[in-house]
């Protein structure tokens, strides 16, 4: 099944709008106008950001995780996790 125009339309947006955003706070890091990276080297503001980032999308995916096992019975996956 094809995706929809609208949805293609939709990834588009947001694939740019978290491009620009991410352009926009490390330049903001680079330039010292976050008050991380005021008071640290840049590089430790950039490691921050970016772990923080990927630890909120370890924690989002383990929650889609959970809710996708909703409608599974829970006998089936009871003696493996």
């Amino acid at each position: 099944m094809a995706p929809s125009i609208l949805n293609i339309i939709r990834g588009t947006y947001s694939t740019l709008l978290l491009i620009f955003s991410i352009i926009l706070i490390m330049g903001l890091i680079a330039e010292r106008n976050t008050k991380i990276s005021a008071d640290v080297h840049p590089a430790m503001a950039y490691c921050t950001i970016w772990g923080a980032i990927l630890w909120l999308m370890m924690v989002e995916g383990g929650q889609g995780s959970l809710v996708g096992l909703v409608p599974v019975n829970p006998k089936i996956y009871k003696e493996s996790h």
